[in-house]
């Protein structure tokens, strides 16, 4: 009989020791870079990757995929103009999702306005970058926005672990400021409810404790998730015994709070059945049934104990009735008092009973056998299970609604899909290693190239003369063609992408320390972006034209032209 308890008791103690082990090994921050450029994403990718876990896209639709999938990143740097879709649409729908709606977003852009700036805190933003990208500025940000998020979720972390020793609605009610932490009670009218297990202390006597506590935990956890469904305030645990209130510190009204009540226990026994059959399967022959007493009246509740110390429990006769109908229960039974039948009984089936004497008590207790004919089917509140190596399923169906089975079964299609890509070519859009890239750019930097300062080049790559130069050619094979796509575009009558070309030239040229290309870009981009006339904007492109032909041909003559990757 036991030795399937310790094989599931051996199965965790392992899994918590894996689980230890995983968390002693260094943790790399994820970063996700979501920039359309491709020379400022291989530079940001290789300035990063030493430090840092780095994804990159391309597109904001691939990078919102990225940022919800398992690879889940600590923080993303997000490109303010992309086209298709801008870095504020991406934030928005960042924000929207719960899957990643705490990440820390921090902009990249040249638009450096109030208005932009305002724009993307108020979306939820959690810093600027300007371009061209200053390095040690970009680092120091990662740094600080990574420490604090990393003490957000150790806080949430700690919050929640806490919280597992409130009911659920006393931790909200603190935290939402409805409840202080004060010695203060009220009296107020109450539906109480005690549980125990029938002969569980004698059943399991010569258990070790590894096992009953296995046990006991499994029970605890199902029972407790029903009452969290009902609504209802868990006040403690006794041993096997569970104790639980409706009524504060959320009410649904007094005859209500009796009728969830009644309906949690009837829930609460169907679920043992479920058990004594999966307790079976493991080799427990035991027969354990829950015996359950409810009674409803006024009852102290409030926080008691000392400044030190207290406790939010519930104290008084009705609380003490509810005990004794407990202890005075049948195996498998609900028995209720006639206060409780009272408020329940347009709702529930329950049949009277002999009256019963019970300690404390000088009279007999009228009291009420609740009908078990109020429990779910079998059917719907079935079990289904799957438990093998790598894959644990556990489907309880009763508790489903109609609108979350359909909800589970959709959830369940998109896990078929994505078994049956498993093994598929990786996303789109995630980068090569870039420092190997970087690291083949071997040639000498020469002392001057016209329309370049070197030395401010050198410094926004952080002084990595191979990322440097591996940026310049980058740029001398992929810029020669730019002026005329904007004139494509603006011959089109597409201002978006010609301004987005514009943009993308400004960047990557202020990155590498250009001297006029930069601002014979910003010059061109502003003009597109208000409209101006077509004559305008073509002065300013052969403006344009001029010097970046001008850099690029002292680029040319000062490097051989070599294969440049993506």
């Amino acid at each position: 009989m036991n030795k399937a308890v310790r094989t599931e008791a051996g199965e965790l103690l392992h899994a918590s020791a894996d689980a230890t082990t995983a968390q002693r090994r260094p943790h790399r921050p994820r970063i996700l870079v979501v920039e359309d450029t491709a020379d400022i994403r291989f530079f940001l990718t290789a300035l990063l990757e030493g430090q840092y876990e780095v994804m990159a896209s391309a597109s904001g639709e691939t990078g919102l995929q990225m940022a919800a999938s398992d690879k889940r990143p600590d923080l993303i740097l997000l490109d303010v103009m992309m086209p298709d879709m801008d870095g504020y649409a991406v934030l928005d729908r960042l924000g929207r999702d719960p899957r990643t709606a705490d990440i820390p977003v921090i902009f990249l852009t040249a638009l450096s306005s109030v208005e932009e700036e305002q724009r993307g805190l108020d979306l939820g933003a959690t810093d600027y970058v300007t371009k061209p990208i200053s390095p040690p500025i970009l680092l120091a940000r990662l740094k600080l926005h990574l420490e604090r998020n990393a003490n957000a979720r150790r806080l949430k972390e700690l919050s929640e672990k806490l919280s597992r020793y409130l009911a659920p609605q006393v931790y909200q009610s603190l935290f939402d400021g409805s409840r202080q932490a004060e010695i203060q009670t009220q009296r107020k009218r109450l539906t109480v409810f005690f549980s125990d297990i029938k002969n569980f202390t004698a059943s399991t006597a010569q258990w070790q404790p590894e096992e009953v506590t296995l046990l006991l935990n499994s029970y605890f956890a199902e029972m407790s998730q029903i009452a969290a469904d009902y609504g209802a305030t868990l006040d403690k645990f006794i041993g096997d015994a569970m104790v639980i209130f409706f009524g504060d510190p959320h009410t649904l009204g007094v005859r209500q709070d009796a009728v969830q009540c009644v309906r949690m226990a009837l829930a609460m026994q169907n679920r043992m059945d479920e058990l004594q059959v999966r307790w079976r399967n493991m080799g427990i022959n035991k027969t354990f049934e829950i015996r359950i007493g409810i009674n409803s009246g006024f009852c102290d509740v409030g926080n008691f104990g000392s400044n030190l110390r207290m406790d939010y429990t519930i104290i008084g006769r009705e609380v003490n009735l509810a005990a004794r109908l407990e202890q005075a229960a049948e195996p498998g039974e609900i028995l209720i008092s006639s206060e409780t039948y009272a408020l329940v009984q347009d709702d529930i089936r329950a049949d009277a009973r002999d009256p019963v004497t019970v300690k404390g008590f000088s009279e007999p207790i009228t009291v009420y056998a609740v009908h078990p004919g109020g429990a779910s089917s079998s059917d719907e509140s079935a079990i289904i299970q799957c438990d093998r190596p790598g894959m644990r399923v556990e489907i309880d169906v009763g508790r489903l609604t109609p609108a979350q089975r359909a909800d589970a079964a959709a959830d369940l299609r998109k896990i078929i899909e994505r078994l049956e890509a498993a093994g598929a070519s990786a996303a789109s859009g995630s980068a090569t290693p870039a420092c190997e890239a970087a690291g083949s750019a071997d040639a000498a930097l020469p002392e001057a190239v016209a329309g370049l300062d070197i030395a401010l080049g050198l410094t926004r790559a952080m002084g990595l003369k191979a990322l440097y130069v591996s940026m310049l050619r980058r740029y001398l094979a992929g810029r020669k063609d730019t002026p005329a796509r904007i004139r494509s575009a603006l011959d089109q009558g597409d201002l978006n992408t010609a301004e987005l070309l514009t943009h993308a030239l400004r960047g990557v040229s202020a990155q590498i320390g250009a001297t006029r290309v930069p601002s014979d870009a910003q010059a061109l981009e502003q003009a597109i972006h208000d409209g101006q006339p077509r004559e305008a904007m073509d002065d300013l492109l052969v403006r344009l034209e001029a010097s970046l032909g001008e850099l690029i041909a002292a680029l040319d003559s000062s490097f051989p032209l070599v294969a440049i990757g993506p």
